[in-house]
């Protein structure tokens, strides 16, 4: 049978070759022989005749017929022969460079694969190494070959991982190669994470092994889990690796009788006054801080975990009595305590805590989070600086929470809520010039809610947009209706409180614009009632908000004033228009000692000194009404006039206050006559 390179064929031609000139040797030899005997038996027989003469020249030219046939055979065969060595001397030095190019190639791939690549034996040793393998073993090539089994760079570790007993069935791809994550071992024993690659080489023992490093590769893998599972900025856990932690305690808690743990949430108080006062960063530097100190008073297998902003949670694993989280809580208060150094001011960080203790009837992590949350904004509620530990009352409120956050969503959709409106008059002629809008809430199944029920819901959960919003609307269309019936009788103006959060909406006076087009309502006939707390919340874009809608026509007016914080020198900047006097001062003008009566006095000068309009909040009595005339408040409203009432009988008032005007057409609308009317 041949082969691609022909060498059977020609090897035959060879053979065939050398048989034939042996052949014709041995021939001619016989002939020579024969001739010789011939030519001597002649001789002998026919001794000097001539015949033996002539017989004998015949024969000598029938032997030099055949011996030069003979020749011209060997010389024939001898030129075949030279032709058959040159042509395979030709096709062995071809076949030579076929082998040696192979081999170059195959050994160019060798070297550079880019991976270090090792011949291995059956009994594992190396029999052949690239140059990369060389440099990341750390050894001399002479060192490495037939001196070395490949083992001899896997850690122990990998090894029995690999070999042992528990080893796991080997990733093969399509080509039967093996695929191994191994630990490389250096010269110097230094440690990389690697690929192996092992394949066996066909009809040989031996197998090819290609070792990839993987270090880098593993290193970002780790860092993006770490990025996944940690905060960027304290480098704490998150609240996903929190939760998984969690998860565990809690199966740990039903498992095993008498573990127990406990969950504490705590964030920073008034956190939000350092990143407005000294800025972002050194807020970021605060958090790193904070966190370092709270996880400084925490055992090693305690979980810290940032949940976001200001907000962390802690996890106290397999603690022996409930009263230990109460007692690291004390422990975090007095260690949070100390003044921070950050950018070279001390800052105070004191914390609200709210701690869940052994919740063994909990299924889900997100429930225990929770209830320690509403634990720890009940310590704000309380006064700040406080531990709380969560009971079955708290537990109910969160319920009570989220239900009526469900419930104000289905309120703001089918819009149940309407306007009550409460008639501000002048004090010195009792005469109506406006109303306050206040806001009510038709549940379908605990009939009116008060504001003081459900606002401050509505503010955390950024409903109280819509709903003021709703409130606007309505207000403004309601005072254009009642100023088109009282014509030039009357000019009334509507006030409506908006919260801090929808005051620096960006979009507030755009929304404001499109609510008066549309109701055909002029801006100054609108105000907005928002708390001094909320005017200080951020100063500066308050100030800025305050003149785009004063330049609008907008009015201001600070509500509550007095009984929140605020600075003369911030309120002499900001373009208000009109302060009222809150309720509870207004309420105690009578009461000994004079303070609230030396407070309200205050107020008034103070306003009047600002240019300021001054309203009186919760007038109830003569003597109040009295006391406020003689300081010279121009403004008031309160049950002595009128109670809240929605718009019919706000409409019925107009009636009474037309029927009033048509009789006493040169005189003020006093609004206590309209009303015994």
């Amino acid at each position: 049978m041949l082969h691609a390179s022909g060498f059977p064929l020609r090897e035959e031609r060879v053979t065939t070759a050398k048989r034939s000139t042996l052949l014709d040797r041995t021939g001619l030899l016989i002939i020579g022989i024969g001739a010789s005997l011939f030519y001597f038996y002649f001789e002998r027989t026919l001794q000097g005749s001539h015949f033996n003469l002539v017989l004998t020249v015949l024969i000598i030219l029938l032997i030099s017929c055949c011996t030069q046939l003979l020749v011209n055979k060997i010389n024939s065969a001898k030129h075949d022969l030279q032709e058959m060595n040159e042509t395979l001397e030709q096709r062995v030095r071809e076949r030579t460079e076929e082998l040696r190019s192979s081999e170059l190639k195959y050994r160019t791939i060798f070297e550079n694969t880019g991976a270090a690549t090792i011949i291995i034996e059956k009994d594992m040793r190396i029999s052949l190494a690239n140059s990369q393998f060389v440099a990341m073993s750390g050894y001399r090539l002479r060192e490495i070959i037939n001196r070395k089994s490949w083992l001899d760079f896997i850690d122990e570790k990998s090894q029995r991982k690999l070999f042992g007993e528990d080893a796991p069935v080997p990733n093969r791809s399509s080509s039967g190669a093996e695929h191994l994550g191994c630990q490389f071992v250096d010269r110097f024993n230094k440690y990389r994470d690697i690929l192996v690659t092992i394949a066996q080489i066909p009809e040989s023992g031996t197998r090819v092994a290609s070792l990839t490093d993987i270090s880098e590769l593993k290193e970002a893998e780790r860092q993006i889990y770490f990025q996944a599972f940690h905060d960027t900025l304290t480098h704490l856990p998150n609240r996903a690796l929190f939760i998984e932690h969690l998860t565990m305690a809690i199966k740990r808690c039903k498992r095993r009788t008498g573990y127990h743990f406990a969950v504490i949430y705590l964030d920073i108080d008034r956190f939000k006054l350092v990143n407005d006062s000294m800025g972002h960063a050194a807020g970021d530097d605060l958090l790193v801080a904070f966190a370092a100190r709270v996880r400084e008073s925490l055992r090693e297998t305690d979980v810290l975990a940032r949940l976001g902003g200001d907000e962390f949670v802690i996890l106290l694993e397999d603690i022996d009595e409930p009263g230990y989280a109460g007692a690291i809580a004390e422990r975090l208060q007095q260690a949070l305590r100390k003044p921070f150094h950050i950018q070279g001011k001390e800052v105070f960080a004191p914390a609200s805590f709210g701690v869940v203790l052994a919740p063994q009837d909990y299924e889900h992590p997100d429930a225990v989070i929770r209830d320690a949350d509403a634990a720890m904004y009940h310590a704000k509620e309380s006064g700040r600086g406080q531990v709380k530990v969560f009971d079955r009352k708290l537990h109910e409120k969160a319920l009570h929470l989220l239900q009526q956050e469900t419930d104000l969503r289905k309120a703001v959709h089918k819009n149940q809520f309407q306007n009550y409106y409460q008639p501000i008059v002048r004090l010195d002629t009792a005469a109506l010039v406006g109303f306050e809008a206040l806001i009510r809430w038709t549940h379908p199944e605990q009939g009116m809610v008060y504001p003081g029920a459900f606002i401050s819901t509505a503010e955390e959960t950024g409903l109280i947009i819509p709903i003021t919003r709703l409130t606007v609307e309505r207000a403004c269309r309601d005072l254009k209706a009642w100023q088109t019936r009282m014509g030039r009788h009357l000019e009334l103006t509507v006030s409506v409180n908006i919260s801090s959060r929808h005051f620096l909406l960006p979009t507030l006076i755009d929304d404001l614009k499109e609510v008066l087009d549309m109701c055909e309502l002029p801006p100054d006939r609108l105000k907005l009632e928002i708390t001094e707390t909320a005017l200080m919340e951020d100063s500066e874009e308050t100030v800025r908000l305050a003149q785009r809608l004063r330049d609008f026509g907008i009015r201001i007016v600070i509500d509550d004033f007095g009984t929140g914080y605020s600075s003369l020198s911030y309120l002499q900047r900001l373009p208000i228009d009109t302060i009222k006097v809150d309720r509870s001062f207004v309420s105690k003008i009578h009461e000994q000692p004079e303070s609230n009566r030396n407070i309200v006095e205050a107020i008034i000068s103070l306003a009047h000194k600002l240019d300021m309009t001054v309203v009186a909040e919760g007038i109830e009595t003569p003597e109040q009404y009295a006391f406020l005339l003689d300081m010279k408040c121009e403004l008031g409203q309160g049950y002595l006039f009128s109670r809240p009432m929605p718009k019919s009988e706000v409409d019925a008032l107009l009636t009474r206050t037309l029927d009033f005007a048509g009789e006493h057409p040169q005189s003020p609308y006093p609004l206590t006559t309209c009303l015994s009317n």
